[in-house]
């Protein structure tokens, strides 16, 4: 696990250069401020943490998100942070973010000897209808955007709408679209979908590629990370299907660079049921 980096990624340097400093109380989280992105290490197969965080005060910061169609593993999220805890000594904060059906304020389960506390924040209490207004008249009027508007903007497509998902993530995307400064527009353009394609695969992947396909924004964006978000929505979603993967699967797929089969790929795996016909696909 890295939380300080040699060379920051294209995906790392996009989300720091949109969380680093941000306070999470604008969405009603009481935790120090964003040092940088944490980059976490695959442990046993398990599915990747949706986002890890390393705060002011050297603590991490796992967050998921819930909605009534998609739950975190509670089991997987426990052992991430417990293997963190023990290996680097580091405390680990756990937050599930909930646009779904409101929720109690948190997860508590005892895994014998070990508590486990997560908190929920309830996206889905905010207005995101009056967000989007607010922050669409910043940005056409070539308003700076503040610390609270980034948060916002990042998490608008999981608040409070009467629209579709992927109807509210379209409206997003054009709104960052008419930000003016590139290296912004791109970094939040990669951000949302990042976390988009992690969280849903395949159904998000669809959505953005039809925004950002003849966008100069989504051809920046393409050149420098497609691939890796390509991989990593592959492994994703085999993950929901087969909660493992084996080892020779897993690096075939880690270590894939030709842009065609990655696609190919992204567009059977849904169809996928099997293991041997997983093998089929990535291995011959």
């Amino acid at each position: 696990m890295r939380v300080t980096f040699q060379e920051e990624s294209f995906n790392e340097k996009c989300f720091n250069k949109i969380f680093q400093g941000l306070s999470f109380k604008w969405i009603g989280l009481e935790l120090p401020m964003i040092k940088e992105i944490a980059e976490v290490e695959r442990i046993e197969n398990y599915k990747l943490p949706l986002l890890m965080f390393l705060l002011e005060d050297d603590t991490l910061l796992h967050m998921e998100i819930m909605s009534d169609k998609i739950k975190p593993g509670l089991q997987s999220m426990l052992t991430y942070d417990m293997s963190i805890v023990l290996r680097y000594r580091m405390q680990v904060k756990t937050v599930i973010l909930n646009f779904g059906s409101k929720q109690n304020s948190n997860f508590q389960r005892s895994f014998g000897s070990v508590y486990y506390n997560t908190q929920i924040v309830d996206l889905s209490g905010l207005d995101g209808e009056r967000v989007h207004k607010e922050i669409s008249q910043k940005i056409s009027s070539g308003f700076p955007i503040n610390e609270a508007d980034k948060l916002s903007l990042v998490f608008l497509p999981f608040m409070k709408n009467s629209l579709p998902f992927n109807e509210v993530l379209l409206k997003v995307m054009s709104i960052i679209g008419k930000i003016k400064d590139e290296e912004e527009r791109i970094a939040f353009l990669t951000v949302i979908s990042e976390i988009v394609s992690r969280l849903i695969g395949k159904q998000g992947v669809e959505v953005l590629k039809e925004y950002l396909m003849d966008t100069e924004v989504g051809l920046s964006i393409k050149d420098a990370g497609v691939k890796e978000g390509m991989r990593e929505s592959i492994i994703i979603i085999l993950l929901e299907k087969f909660n493992v993967l084996h080892d020779d699967i897993y690096y075939a797929i880690a270590k894939q660079n030709n842009e065609d089969t990655l696609m190919k790929w992204l567009q059977n795996v849904t169809s996928i049921c099997s293991v041997d016909e997983l093998k089929e696909m990535v291995l011959t």
